[in-house]
């Protein structure tokens, strides 16, 4: 990758682009905000990219696309070559409170190969989490499909780490028929694995609690430490570890749900019968994914969650929120289909054992 001058990378007084870059072949590029102007080049770049099997119908529908760029807490950034002003690629970060969203950059093909993609993604998530309208973002969370290496290249690059691998969590599929606001998920298409990757902010360790509260199972323990030698912030935790056996629970949960992935989102402690409840409430989802907090009560939650055979998947820093301190969850998720398998996998040397760990439970748990 060409360099260019620093004074030349990032913006100036009265300029569109806030990054600049030059890409293999010479040519020089910039990064700006999108506009509703580029609806229709975004969405050719999708359909180019993901003929109509993308994760969202929105990306194909002009008047939402529209919509979605105009929302303040959508970031639609662009990668433009100066020379001819055409699109290059695209990609989006979604801020919901104190966490944002990174979804993956889209490259037109014919600039694919060229350096383009990594520098729209990684210099264009680094640039944007800088910018004032993120004063009071804590992380940015991205997920990553297991088959690409590269991408996951790139978002290590941008000092993500990874925290869980999920067997099927992607589901491909022409969703412009299904209607999202109904009760009913998008059945099971071609499904795909992710590795789920965080930028963890520097504010965010301060609001973090130091104390973890697991499940006294290696397991448990193992994810802790696969997390911790990523960060040296971890090192002073103080580690807790119960049995589960406490008799009952609080419910402290709320639940959401995404239509077009045929996922169920479960956060917080639930109690025996609740959870029960909830097992057969969404017994036609794909997926349900528990971030379970590492507090007292959680305890009781993971022993439960492992007892009516949820899957342990990964630990994620920061994210349980309790009057502003912030408790760390375990990542762990119960497959209708008891046959899933990895799928394709190909990921970098250091995410391995992660994969090898949730691979060799999951069959565990299925044989």
């Amino acid at each position: 990758m060409a360099i260019i001058p620093k004074e030349r990378q990032f913006v100036h007084e009265g300029e569109i682009y806030f990054q600049r870059f030059v890409s293999k072949e010479g040519r020089e590029y910039g990064l700006r905000f999108g506009t509703v102007k580029d609806v229709q080049e975004i969405s050719s770049i999708f359909k180019e990219i993901y003929n109509y099997d993308y994760l969202t119908p929105l990306v194909y529908d002009l008047n939402q696309l529209k919509q979605s760029v105009l929302e303040k807490n959508n970031l639609w950034f662009v990668g433009e070559d100066l020379e001819n002003k055409e699109i290059a690629g695209t990609g989006l970060i979604k801020k919901k409170r104190y966490i944002a969203h990174m979804s993956k950059a889209v490259v037109k093909k014919k600039y694919q190969g060229l350096g383009v993609t990594s520098k729209i993604g990684a210099a264009g998530i680094i640039s944007v989490t800088k910018m004032p309208q993120f004063n009071e973002v804590l992380r940015l969370d991205s997920e990553v499909r297991a088959g690409q290496i590269g991408i996951q290249r790139l978002v290590e690059n941008a000092n993500a780490i990874p925290f869980a691998f999920v067997p099927a969590f992607f589901n491909y599929g022409d969703k412009r028929k299904h209607s999202a606001e109904q009760n009913t998920p998008y059945p099971a298409k071609r499904e795909e694995s992710a590795f789920l990757y965080s930028i963890i902010l520097r504010n965010l360790w301060k609001k973090r609690t130091s104390e973890i509260n697991l499940l006294d199972n290696d397991d448990f323990a193992y994810f802790h430490r696969f997390v911790r030698g990523y960060n040296r912030k971890m090192k002073n935790d103080d580690l807790i570890f119960g049995s589960g056996k406490k008799e009952k629970a609080n419910d402290s949960y709320f639940v959401s749900r995404n239509n077009y992935d045929g996922i169920v989102n479960l956060y917080g402690t639930i109690h025996e019968k609740t959870l029960k409840n909830l097992l057969k409430s969404y017994k036609k989802w794909r997926m349900i994914l528990w971030r379970i907090p590492t507090i007292q009560d959680g305890i009781h939650s993971m022993d439960l969650a492992k007892k009516k055979g949820f899957n342990l998947l990964g630990y994620d820093i920061g994210f349980h929120n309790v009057n502003w301190t912030l408790h760390d969850s375990v990542i762990m998720a119960f497959y209708r289909n008891r046959n899933v398998v990895e799928y394709k996998v190909n990921c970098l040397d250091g995410i391995k054992p992660l994969f090898n760990k949730v691979r060799d439970m999951f069959y565990s748990q299925i044989n």
